[in-house]
């Protein structure tokens, strides 16, 4: 992990980074999270994703309803 976040501070000039993976042995998934700079641009960086991720995951219709 270190050498991707690392490598992510070089290259890209990153503030923060975020790394999040799973894995899974015999029936089991365990989650990693990785992070790497200021706790608060962490939390941003998170936000972000939670949002990119889940925006427009619902359907149009309850959209519009909760818009009423």
């Amino acid at each position: 992990m270190q050498r991707i976040s690392t490598q992510l501070i070089e290259e890209v000039g990153a503030d923060a980074v975020i790394i999040v993976f799973s894995k899974t042995k015999r029936n089991s998934t365990t989650t990693h999270l990785h992070t790497w700079g200021n706790m608060l641009a962490c939390r941003g960086l998170a936000e972000e994703a939670y949002g990119h991720l889940c925006e427009g995951s619902e359907p149009e219709t309850e959209q519009e309803d909760a818009d009423a």
